[in-house]
């Protein structure tokens, strides 16, 4: 994909801004030693703000599939971006996805040829969902709670809701939509390798550093990568390896076919070495579901799976370790069990006290001490930990009303994305769609809210939902209209 000339203001922009910090940092070093101290502790803001101009820049002038796709790849890192040094409000990230819909909602330069955006009746439903979810921080006051405001931002779903109205512009043609798929494939091979690389003990080759510390994050020894998260590491490798299968059947380079393949490969590493039932459970269910779906993949549904078991085989018997690792985690340990139990015991009372306005947002962190229940079978456990269920979780929160808007949102969202016709280079994006979808109800019933879950299937869902304007808006880098590939 080509470089737009409306970008190079943006670029030498960017550029500009780099060379004055280059001369403020000569002109400091220039000063007496006592200036420079008094000094010194202007410099981190001063810094931090010629970046956020400069990246500002940037991202009004530069092609949002660009951003986009950037912000996607960096999503890993969500949450983490103080244990690497970067403070968490300027989280490249957030910032990234943050400028890149803007530019698409105010019309950037570089998308200003497109059609305008078509709002429907999807878009108002998703709208009123959060608006419903920020009049419950407000009440509950948690809305200026850091922490309870960003989980609504990025995982809840402002930011995701905004990605599937931006998306159908964003990723218009074939050759933006490249780009993301690229990502996804460069990214898959990061993670896929980094778990690797975490199981067979090489830690020289694990980066960032802090996926090596036990003490953070949670799900220690096992295949979290970035995440420091091993449902969320583990969710993200198979959509990363859906869009290998993506680049396999739509690529023509024979070099880059045979690269997609090889990372697909390591991703069904990635996702056993994750040790998680629920992400297992997800991708063999996605899969098979979208493969039987799809007439023209149905004949290929044996040979994946023996291919995918030959993998499985291959990783346990070779992977030190790793067979002794997996066993536990097939068989499923009480404790954990006990775990859930009484977390969805405490919500289920929540529900019932509080069932159709909940408790507010964030309101299970606050009130669910008072609500958990000690069986006669089981001992009282996780009494801090947060509801392993989304629905539950957001049932909790929000009340029933709150929940049926945002689950009303996800099935007429995603499931009008699934049912949309439109350009036939969608049809595999849209099969695509069908296996992360499926994998993500699994897993959003047994993990709370996530930033990689609702980020990436509101994005591919935005693609796919763009097809259906795409037969009446004017045919610039659009593929001519032929019969899908057999």
């Amino acid at each position: 994909m080509r470089m737009r000339s409306s970008s190079w203001p943006g670029i030498l922009g960017a550029a500009a801004m780099v060379a004055i910090g280059v001369l403020a940092i000569m002109q400091l070093a220039a000063l007496p030693t006592a200036q420079i101290d008094r000094l010194s502790s202007h410099y981190v803001p001063l810094l931090a703000a010629v970046g956020a101009l400069s990246m500002a820049i940037v991202v009004w002038w530069v092609e949002p599939a660009y951003t986009l796709s950037a912000a996607l790849v960096l999503t890993p890192f969500a949450g983490n971006w103080p244990a690497m040094g970067v403070p968490g409000p300027l989280s490249p990230d957030r910032l990234l996805l943050a400028g890149g819909i803007a530019a698409v909602l105010l019309r950037a330069p570089a998308i200003a040829d497109r059609p305008k955006l078509r709002i429907s009746g999807v878009h108002w439903l998703l709208g009123l969902a959060v608006v419903y979810a920020l009049a419950s921080a407000f009440v509950a006051g948690t809305l200026v709670e850091r922490e309870a405001f960003l989980k609504l931002v990025d995982a809840f779903g402002i930011m995701p809701f905004l990605l599937f109205v931006a998306a159908p512009l964003a990723f218009r043609t074939h050759q933006q939509r490249q780009v993301l798929l690229a990502s996804f494939v460069l990214l898959g091979a990061y993670l896929s390798l980094t778990v690797l690389f975490e199981a067979t003990k090489f830690d020289a080759l694990v980066y960032p550093r802090y996926i090596l510390d036990p003490t953070y994050g949670i799900h220690a020894h096992r295949g979290r990568g970035p995440f420091a998260d091993a449902v969320a590491s583990g969710v993200a490798i198979y959509a990363c390896g859906v869009a290998c299968a993506i680049a396999a059947a739509s690529w023509r380079d024979r070099v880059a076919r045979t690269l997609a393949i090889v990372v697909g490969v390591l991703c069904v590493v990635g996702i056993l070495l994750c040790l998680e039932r629920s992400v297992w459970i997800g991708a063999i269910l996605g899969t098979t579901v979208a493969m039987l779906a799809a007439r023209n993949l149905r004949r290929y549904f044996l040979p994946v799976a023996v291919t995918a078991a030959v993998v499985v085989v291959a990783a346990l018997a070779l992977i030190p370790g790793l067979s002794a690792s997996a066993t536990p985690r097939v068989n499923q340990g009480q404790s954990a069990l006990w775990d859930r139990k009484n977390l969805a015991r405490a919500a289920i009372n929540m529900v019932d006290a509080r069932p159709l306005f909940g408790f507010g947002w964030n309101g299970f962190s606050l009130h669910s001490k008072d609500y958990f229940q000690q069986a006669f079978d089981y001992p009282l456990t996780a009494t801090k930990a947060g509801v392993h269920n989304t629905p539950l979780n957001y049932a909790v929160d929000l009340g029933l009303v709150g929940a049926t808007l945002w689950a009303l949102g996800l099935v007429f969202g995603v499931g009008a994305a699934l049912v949309s016709r439109g350009p036939p280079e969608l049809d595999h994006w849209r099969i695509g769609l069908l296996a992360i979808a499926t994998a993500y109800l699994v897993v959003m019933n047994a993990v709370p809210p996530t930033t990689w879950l609702n980020r990436s299937i509101w994005l591919l869902a935005g693609i796919v939902y763009g097809g259906r304007y795409a037969w009446s808006w004017p045919s610039v880098g659009r593929l001519p209209r032929t019969a899908p590939a057999r």
